[in-house]
């Protein structure tokens, strides 16, 4: 009989992860035992005692390996273990985005001249959800007639959601002391989404009675013992923590002290509102019994507050949309930001620095960034307008989309931020986005604590590139855009194929739809023309195209090119900025693509052929 107290495996057996090995490995011992004698029998009770065993291990093995794979930053796909591990370089994770909307106000004569204070929490009713103001929000009337506040809407945004007051936690009155802001939606009990930024902490002092409001910074180390501040963390958990101080970094907490929480409650996806619908004057004040008794000691005895009444002299409307909402960071997302913020030790001083907090900071308002420096900016963006022949362009009209700013001498450090908004307004045939004064001042305003005193952000609108397919006549030498309404896409289809034609021309314009979907540019992106000729000739049924221009005056094809020919302009200039080619097109830095939807699917057609 084989000595069974040998448990000497093959070198390599202990890499071995998987059932079938195992299975082999146990059944092999078995027979050099010689004990029993039906393992190799499949469909015996010991075969099958044999892969319960031979699973079990392989199950565990596989956890042990998971297990290992998520201790580790670039193998982590757990958000718990992904935020665990940034948590040691000081990383915290973007919480939850709601949707912004930003509006205009109009006073009439019937409000009087003074200065007002809008209470933050205070709210609108707009169809169907809630938008309220995160912050208090002031502003002047300054003359007796009808008067566009423009300083108002300029400055502030509304936010998605109602606020809601969090029952009163009593502090412990221990060292950084920490709260767990655990929420959760009373009918199915999961938790609900509230607005990162949106979160305010007032504090009623067990010893003066008195209400004190603590402002949230991003870390307590180098605060003093009286500064009434909090730090915020989205935890392994997805649940908000906030730590306050411990008495040399930060106030520390009595026992017995009360802590009162206020946080925006968002509807998610379904606040999303269209243009027009903030219609009115329907301001609604934020009121509880125990605001009212924490307002005092925050606000000043003598200033006014904008009532219901007195916002009845105000048109508030609003002209774009709302943004859409974001989640929370993803892994994914975590492990791109996390190295960018830790190098960047949460200050703004590269301008790869001022894009991850841009990118990161404003995801929900942001789709895409580029920040450049002065001389970059001169080099290039000022040079392309002077080359377009513009002798002062900063003084031209059209420069409402592009808002070009020169920079002085005092001005050598600006940061120009060029960036594509998620809001889309409609001008004429094409859709294009642009952010508001507001959110601009919101970028501004957020980054002021972090950057470097002698740099400043410019925000910038980017250039808009239309693309569509176009051709000129032979007889021009130069394209405009007056050919595109005669050019058309002509796909050609095998007579013996029996793929519908409008099937081909959905699936066409399908492709260039999904090219151009915002979501999937950037700035200084490449208009593909290549992959978007191979998408088209793979659509079932396809044989070729061909780009076909038209005569105005007869409808006649008076040309035709053996390939997709596109138009890219300039959308603000299309007269001097437009080329015409077949070729993949590299854009600048400070240029965007869309697709200028000139009824582009009424010019796709389908040729049969032999």
């Amino acid at each position: 009989m084989a000595d069974n107290t040998d448990f000497t495996l093959p070198k390599d057996a202990y890499a071995t992860f998987d059932a079938l090995t195992l299975k082999s490995l146990i059944k092999q011992r078995l027979r050099e035992g010689n004990t029993f004698t039906d393992q190799d029998f499949e469909g015996s009770n010991l075969s099958a005692i044999i892969d319960i065993i031979a699973l079990s291990y392989h199950l565990s093995l596989f956890y042990l390996n998971q297990t290992s794979s998520e201790s580790l930053f670039n193998e982590s796909t757990v958000f718990e273990n992904i935020n665990r591990i940034t948590k040691l370089i000081g990383y915290k994770p973007t919480g939850y985005k709601t949707a912004v909307l930003p509006f205009q106000a109009e006073a009439s004569s019937r409000l009087p001249v003074n200065v007002y204070t809008i209470k933050r929490y205070s709210y609108f009713a707009v169809d169907g959800t809630d938008y309220s103001f995160i912050s208090d929000a002031s502003f002047s009337k300054t003359t007796g007639a009808d008067e566009q506040l423009t300083a108002l809407s300029e400055n502030t945004l509304l936010y998605q959601g109602k606020y809601i007051e969090h029952p009163v936690i009593s502090a412990i009155g221990e060292e950084f002391e920490t709260v767990t802001l655990l929420v959760r939606d009373n009918i199915n009990q999961t938790p609900v989404n509230i607005e990162t930024d949106s979160i305010n902490v007032y504090v009623k002092s067990v010893n003066t009675g008195k209400y004190n409001e603590f402002t949230e910074i991003n870390s307590l180390f180098n605060t003093n013992n009286t500064d009434y501040v909090f730090e915020k963390r989205l935890n392994e958990n997805g649940v908000y923590e906030i730590k306050f101080g411990n008495g040399v970094n930060g106030a520390r907490l009595n026992p017995a002290d009360e802590i009162f929480i206020y946080y925006l409650k968002s509807d998610g996806i379904a606040g999303k509102v269209s243009a027009g619908k903030l219609d009115g004057t329907n301001l609604n004040t934020f009121t509880t019994t125990q605001f009212e008794a924490i307002s005092p000691d925050i606000y000043e005895s003598n200033i006014l507050v904008l009532t219901p009444n007195l916002a009845s002299a105000i048109a508030f409307t609003n002209s774009v949309g709302s943004t859409s909402p974001n989640d929370i960071e993803t892994v994914d997302q975590i492990k791109e930001n996390a190295p960018r913020t830790f190098f960047a030790q949460n200050r703004i001083v590269t301008n790869d620095d001022f894009q991850a907090f841009i990118e990161k900071r404003y995801s929900n308002i942001i789709s895409s960034t580029v920040l450049v420096s002065n001389e970059s900016f001169v080099d290039n963006v000022i040079k392309y307008y002077y080359d377009l022949g513009l002798d002062r362009p900063n003084q031209d009209s059209r420069f409402l989309f592009n808002q070009v700013k020169f920079s002085t001498t005092n001005q050598a450090n600006q940061v120009y931020a060029f960036m594509v908004p998620k809001i889309k307004i409609t001008d004429s045939d094409n859709n294009l986005s642009y952010l508001t004064q507001a959110q601009k001042s919101e970028v501004i305003n957020t980054a002021q604590s972090q950057k470097i005193i002698n740099s400043e952000i410019q925000p910038m609108d980017p250039v808009y590139v239309g693309v569509t397919v176009g051709l000129q006549d032979i007889f021009n030498t130069k394209p405009s855009v007056d050919d595109i309404e005669y050019t058309d896409l002509v796909i050609q289809r095998k007579q013996n194929n029996r793929i519908s034609a409008s099937r081909i021309i959905e699936e066409a314009n399908n492709v260039f739809e999904e090219a151009f979907d915002p979501a999937n540019l950037e700035l200084g992106d490449v208009i593909n023309i290549t992959a978007i000729t191979t998408k088209i000739l793979g659509i079932e049924g396809v044989s070729g195209l061909r780009t076909v221009k038209r005569s105005a005056d007869t409808g006649e094809e008076v040309r035709s090119v053996p390939f997709l020919n596109i138009y890219n302009f300039n959308a603000a200039y299309a007269d001097v900025d437009i080329a015409s080619t077949g070729s993949n097109v590299a854009l600048p830095y400070f240029k965007f693509p869309f697709l200028y939807n000139s009824e582009l699917k009424s010019r796709i057609k389908v040729e049969i052929i032999d």
